[in-house]
């Protein structure tokens, strides 16, 4: 019966540890650091923009040419507590976030950044741009935290891996035949010298 819960035990903690690395690898390959950056190469001329994100696994360019930047705006999201803001790049044909997939500003932020594009853009004789949006570092270290617990959880099922090897190939281990000898000797401590009385 003992095997039977090793083998148990051992499943449990393979697959505990193999669910919770993925959940921690998805946190931190999704977690992306984001940049903008915008310029004119002459006055009063239209804007060109970049928007990169960078993210363990690959990175990625998302180029709006001139003549196709109308602006930005914030965008709301409600979730069951409160809301979470965006900021989007407005195009012709599409919406572009400047922040990664777990970011999201304060709405104070999110309207400072809205503001400072939005002048960058009606202002021509401002030529670059450039912002920086780093990733949400609570989701980082909650992958950083899931995967470390998925390491433990790996030396555990070891240890029963050990113990299931033990068992099975009746491997007695010493600290049970010490602790037997001791009470022994604790049973009998006189054993030896009542037989040489007699």
């Amino acid at each position: 019966m003992s095997k039977k819960n090793d083998l148990f035990e051992l499943l449990s903690y393979i697959f505990a540890a193999i669910l919770i690395f993925v959940s921690g690898l998805s946190l931190l390959f999704t977690s992306e650091l984001t940049t903008l950056k915008c310029k004119r190469l002459q006055l009063n001329q239209k804007v060109t923009c970049e928007v990169t994100y960078f993210s363990l696994l690959r990175k990625r360019t998302i180029v709006i040419p001139t003549r196709v930047l109308q602006g930005a705006e914030t965008r709301r999201k409600r979730t069951r507590s409160s809301y979470k803001y965006k900021v989007v790049l407005l195009t012709e044909i599409d919406e572009i976030s400047i922040y990664g997939l777990h970011s999201y500003p304060s709405k104070i932020v999110a309207s400072i950044k809205v503001k400072q594009i939005n002048n960058f853009i009606n202002n021509p004789e401002k030529m670059s741009l450039e912002m920086l949006q780093h990733p949400n570092w609570f989701i980082v270290f909650l992958g950083i935290i899931l995967i470390f617990i998925s390491v433990l959880l790996l030396l555990l099922a070891l240890l029963v891996f050990f113990n299931f090897i033990a068992r099975k190939f009746g491997i007695k281990r010493k600290r049970k035949s010490s602790i037997k000898r001791i009470r022994r000797e604790i049973s009998y401590p006189y054993h030896q010298d009542d037989k040489s009385d007699f």
